[in-house]
Parts: C-alpha cells; structure tokens; sequence
C-alpha cells in the first residue's frame, strides 16, 4: 500500500497507476464534483477514453482510490504491542507511531473528509470495513495484553473503539481542521494526557465523601 503524504509524481508507472495518482491528487486538490475524467486522464497522459476502460466511471474510479490509498497495512506495520513497557507508555509510543502514518496521508484524509459522506456505499465500507478492522486489528492487541496481566479485562472491542477515537480525534482537529501543525513535545503531552485517561479514567478512586 502507498504512503501518500507526498503527493505522488504521475509520470511513472503503468496507465492504470498514473491514473489512480491523476485522480488522488485532483480529488485531493480540486474535490470529487470538480475533477473531471477529462481533467484526470490530461494529467496522465492518456486518453479518456482509457480512464473509461480501466475503471468503468469517475465513482468507480473514486472509490479504487480510496481502497488503494488507505494506509491500515502501514499502520499495522508499525504498531508494536510486543514490548514490555508500561501500558500507558506502550499506547503513547504506538500512538506517535500511528499519527506519523496519518500525518504522511493527510492528503487522502482531507479527501476523505470533504467526499466520503456524498457517497453512501463508500463510506459503509469505511465504517464497516476499514475501521472494522483497525478496531478489529487494534482489540486482538488489547486483549493480549489483559491475558498478560498488563490491563484489566474489559471489552477489548469496546476499548479498541475508545482508543482509536480519542486518536483520531486528536487528528481530526489538529490535521484535518486544526492548524497542522503541533511542536513535537506539545503532541507527546496531549498524547500522554490522552493515555492516562483511557487507562485510569477521570473518577476519583474511591468515590468522594458524603
């Protein structure tokens, strides 16, 4: 899978794969309803009528980009549950790992964000199956680690979904719609901060008096 932070030069590969770069930078720059097939298969350097015969349409085309751009095997390439570090320090390390990764496909993200909710197919299969598996991916982790006495048991789904929303969260704002930019020890604080919520909550032990 591509790591798409920078965008991708089009003025190698085969047709079908300048195509797809074509179509993932005008996405990206210009939006779905803007961007022409025309306008993709100029960029090319092929006709349309080849844009046509290698994807069947723009949706069509729309959608091989998001399947081809999405960068969960990158994620799950760097995710280390393995170590022996303390929970909260695991989920920090492995966070800034995660956030690298998506900070590389900000441009899919800014895609995303802007067209997936137009088209309702593409955006069941974003719920259903690309974060199905991250959250999927990310509670075989989690529950490893309550067999091995490093976290209570709870829900490993439940808390799959918990971490990766206060993640994304996190990246949403500050990437997508925020500034984006964040200084490097300001990021560690909000992710530590953000860890030591999820792994100790926000109750005060012991309830209060009276």
């Amino acid at each position: 899978m591509k790591m798409s932070g920078t965008l991708p030069s089009v003025k190698t590969g085969t047709a079908k794969e300048r195509i797809l770069s074509s179509a993932f930078e005008l996405f990206a720059e210009k939006g779905y309803g803007t961007t022409t097939t025309k306008d993709i298969a100029q960029r090319a350097g092929v006709n349309e009528v080849t844009v046509f015969r290698s994807f069947g349409s723009k949706e069509a085309l729309f959608k091989e980009v998001i399947k081809d751009r999405m960068p969960l095997n990158d994620i799950m390439a760097v995710v280390d549950f393995e170590n022996d570090l303390p929970l909260e320090e695991l989920l920090v390390m492995n966070a800034h790992r995660v956030l690298d990764v998506l900070k590389q496909n900000r441009h899919l993200f800014m895609m995303l964000v802007g067209e997936v909710w137009r088209h309702a197919d593409t955006r069941e299969r974003m719920g259903g199956g690309v974060l199905g598996n991250a959250i999927g991916f990310l509670a075989e982790h989690l529950e490893s680690l309550v067999q091995r006495g490093a976290m209570r048991a709870v829900d490993p789904r439940t808390a799959a979904r918990a971490w990766i929303g206060m993640v994304q969260s996190y990246y949403l704002f500050n990437y997508l719609l925020g500034p984006g930019n964040v200084p490097e020890d300001e990021e560690d604080r909000i992710l530590r901060g953000l860890a030591d919520v999820f792994v100790n909550g926000v109750g005060i032990r012991g309830g209060t008096d009276g």
